[in-house]
């Protein structure tokens, strides 16, 4: 079922009705806007249809996943948005989209998102619309996007400190594990910022951009600036956690390399002294020093002198 909105100036604000198709009288009293959040796949190519969409336009507007993109052809511009609909950044399990179609009359609009308190942020606010403005909804849906990262962003950067005291007090490789997930969850998100922020960016570089056609260079710069610092956000955090990685790794590997010293030094000690042992260990009968009064002596002495010699050896090159 296609929700349609319509700007009615006799009763002051804007009307919906359920339709299955576009009514042809709808389409000389615009503005108007299409809500396809309940529409069948069926519906949704005829409506697109109707509106003698592009069919690559359709094609990347009835796809359910999308990276970000902005693209223009005729009248109709497509605006695709990724938000953030997980509760953390411990993984990505689900995906909020918004794909919007629109021209300076006609606004097409499909929101896929699994949490509700989220959908409800990024579907129609009609009350809080009482212009004929098609972009009014836009704008306030830009601002719905970048404000599903902003709250978890400022979460997670208590609990990224929280991680860093734990890290330099006592790290373990489960914590490192934890590091790790949130590293590949803010990876795929800064992607998704980074798209979303070229966006807007291209267009304040391009005098003749589509976007001015629908929104201010206020208006323009306003979101550009709101991606720009989620985008810096997630960066910081990215390299805090990577820091953190980096240093926890090298960290273990500073231990691992005192505890191999250690055993490179027993070792050292103990091969002259195994050389030894293993040389009067023989049991040929002629042997010289088997007749030796004091030869039993003399070889310990011989080895307690090759492991103190050793020791005071790497004492003085400060090997240990």
């Amino acid at each position: 079922m296609i929700t349609l909105h319509y700007y009615d100036p006799e009763l002051g604000g804007w009307q919906q009705q359920h339709i299955t198709r576009l009514p042809d009288t709808a389409r000389h009293t615009p503005p108007l806007w299409l809500d396809l959040h309940s529409a069948t796949a069926a519906e949704e190519q005829q409506l697109l249809q109707d509106l003698q969409i592009a069919p690559t336009m359709a094609e990347d507007f009835s796809r359910e996943r999308h990276p970000p993109k902005f693209e223009a052809q005729h009248d109709f511009a497509l605006l695709i948005l990724r938000g953030y609909a997980d509760p953390d950044f411990s993984e990505v399990t689900q995906h909020a989209q918004v794909n919007l179609l629109f021209s300076r009359e006609v606004l097409i609009s499909k929101v896929q998102c699994p949490d509700p308190a989220l959908l409800a942020q990024l579907q129609p606010q009609l009350g809080m619309l009482n212009s004929n403005q098609l972009s009014d909804w836009v704008k306030q849906l830009l601002v719905a996007v970048s404000a599903s990262y902003l709250g978890k962003l400022l979460s997670f950067e208590d609990e990224l400190s929280e991680i860093e005291d734990r890290m330099l007090h006592k790290g373990n490789d489960e914590l490192m594990a934890t590091m790790m997930r949130y590293r590949s969850v803010l990876r795929k998100v800064r992607r998704n910022l980074a798209y979303q922020k070229d966006i807007f960016a291209d267009a304040l570089y391009e005098e003749q951009h589509v976007l001015f056609k629908h929104f201010a260079l206020a208006d323009l710069r306003d979101f550009y600036e709101k991606f720009e610092r989620l985008h810096s956000m997630t960066e910081m955090y990215y390299d805090q956690l990577s820091d953190l990685v980096h240093g926890y790794l090298s960290t273990t590997s500073h231990q691992i390399n005192e505890r191999m010293k250690v055993l490179t030094i027993v070792s050292s000690i103990f091969i002259p002294l195994t050389f030894l042992a293993g040389v009067y260990g023989m049991n040929f009968r002629y042997m010289p020093e088997l007749e030796a009064e004091n030869g039993y002596f003399i070889t310990l002495f011989i080895m307690g002198a090759l492991g103190v010699g050793s020791l005071l050896w790497f004492k003085f090159r400060k090997w240990w």
